[in-house]
């Protein structure tokens, strides 16, 4: 994620991720990575099967 960011001239992403695991805990936070941050956000997402 620091390359990509990088090779745009970026200081700031964001990423969504899907969970599929209920004992995941959900939410968005935001994480330093050198002198960038990323803003995490994690969805719960329900898969059924019909």
């Amino acid at each position: 994620m620091l390359e990509y960011l990088n090779y745009y001239y970026l200081q700031k992403g964001y990423m969504l991720s899907f969970n599929f695991n209920k004992n995941k805990q959900i939410g968005v936070k935001e994480v330093g990575l050198g002198d960038k941050v990323l803003v995490e956000a994690v969805v719960w997402a329900e898969f059924r099967v019909i």
